[in-house]
This record gives C-alpha cells, structure tokens and sequence, in this order.
C-alpha cells in the first residue's frame, strides 16, 4: 500500500518538444503554410511536385521498329480522276488514282497525291471509288520522280493505300444555301404553295415560337414571321386564302386583350435577330 501511495504522488514531466515533434500526425503544417513540404505525407499520395515534373519531362518511350509503321500518313482530300488499273503482267492487282488535299474547302491550292490501291483493296475501289469523292486514306507514304515538260525530274508523293473511309462534310451557310437552291429547283409551283400553307398551319398552332416582325421590319425584303429555332419564314401575300387573314386578325386581338400588342422588348429582340441574320 506503501508503494502504491508513493507511485500516485510522483508526476512525469514530459518534454513539449515531443509533442511538438509528433504534431504532423494531428494536423499537417502543409496545409497552413504551403511552402512546408512533408516528405511523408508527400510520398504516400504521389502527388509531390518533383515527381510531377519529372512524369511530365520524362524522356519519350521507345518501340520495336516495325515496317508497318515506316512514314506511316493520313490523309482527307478530293478524288481528282477516275481510278485506272496499272498494266501489271505478273504481280499483285493495283489501281490508282489522285487525292486533292487542302487545308480548307475554300482553297484554291492543293497538295496532289497519288493514290496506290492493292490487291483487294484496288478491286474495292475499282468499284465504288468515284471522282469528287471526299474521302479519307491511310498508308505508309512513299515518293516517286517523273520528269515535267522540260525533262527536269519532279519529286512527287503516293500512299499505299491500307485504310479507306468516305468523309461526311460539314455544310457551311453557303453550301447550305446551294443545297436549298437544288432542293426547290426540284418543286413544282404547287408544291412550293401547298407546303407554304401547312406552314401558315405549323405558325398558327404555336404563334409564341415565331418572330413576329410586321411592326419592326426596316427592309421589306425580310420576313413577316420567323421561327425562333428553325429559322423557317413566312412572308404575307395579297394572295393569301382568306382564313389566313382572319386567323391573323383573331391572333392580333387575343394579343392586344393580354396587353401585348406593342411587345417593345419583343421588338428590340426581333431586330436584333434580323441584323445577325
């Protein structure tokens, strides 16, 4: 009992700077002062900067030298002329044709290429390949001279062609305005008139989705009415059946009884529309 009274009454005095040294395990100075590393903390999560920048700059891998990949190239271009066959005796089929590469559809320029298409691949083409086809090829890339018409040797460039897809183009405004030119060369004057009225019949089922232009059009050209999302238009004509007439005066009254016959804000937006237009 002695003993045990004894222990009881001695205190342990224990260092601050031990506590001081285990601090990290409660709480990281990292997060209260950045440009404390810890090296621990920093390891286990593999995310320390120096191991960062060296995955960044490490040096490139390397790879097993591989035939098929010597001068490997893609390429999107023009079909330029019909494919023909070259005149083999003994050896593997091969057709061939030209590819106009340039660097948008607005170019003038073009880089010419020739096109060497083998064995089954040649007979595929031979069948579907056409002039003006926009197309995509891929293929190791070689080199070929022929002499020009001062006998002076040219370096030009050929695909052998391993990959082939045809390529959907993205219509710009103006090839979509072509599109429309062709599509309405197509109709008949009936068509354009009957397919004018079921519009009339799409605006009057949802008036709300339309533009209403008649009071703000500074050009008479532009329309009466257009779609906000569509962009289809609506002109008003002194030929117009009469129930088109009357349906629009019923609207401009149902419009006027809600207060918004003047709409100025609608306005503001539909001149705005017009002028981006």
């Amino acid at each position: 009992m002695r003993a045990l009274r004894l222990l009881s009454q001695t205190k342990i005095r224990i260092p601050v700077i031990y506590f001081r040294r285990f601090a990290p395990l409660s709480s990281s100075p990292a997060a209260t002062n950045p440009r404390f590393s810890n090296s621990f903390f920093d390891e286990a999560e593999g995310t320390s900067e120096v191991y960062r920048h060296t995955l960044k700059f490490q040096r490139p891998s390397s790879i097993v030298w591989r035939k098929q990949l010597w001068n490997s190239a893609s390429f999107i271009g023009t079909v330029t002329q019909p494919l023909k066959v070259l005149d083999v005796e003994k050896g593997p089929f091969c057709a061939y044709t030209f590819l106009g590469v340039s660097s948008s559809n607005q170019s003038m320029s073009a880089l010419r290429v020739l096109l060497e298409m083998r064995d089954e691949m040649g007979k595929l083409c031979l069948n579907h390949l056409k002039p003006d086809d926009f197309i995509y090829v891929s293929g190791p890339l070689g080199t070929y001279t022929k002499a020009d018409l001062n006998g002076k040797l040219r370096l030009f460039y050929k695909v052998t062609v391993k990959k082939l897809n045809y390529v959907t183009q993205r219509c710009d405004s103006a090839c979509q305005k072509n599109k429309e030119l062709e599509s309405n060369k197509g109709q008949t004057s009936f068509e354009k008139y009957k397919n004018r009225l079921h519009l009339w019949q799409v605006f009057f089922a949802n008036p709300d989705e339309w533009w209403d232009n008649r009071r703000g059009k500074v050009n008479p050209l532009l329309p009466d009415f257009k779609h906000k999302d569509t962009g289809e238009a609506l002109w008003l004509s002194p030929n117009d059946p009469p129930w088109i007439k009357k349906q629009l005066e019923k609207l401009d009254s149902t419009t006027e009884e809600q207060g918004l016959g003047e709409r100025i804000g609608h306005q503001a937006r539909v001149s705005k529309w017009e002028y981006d237009a």
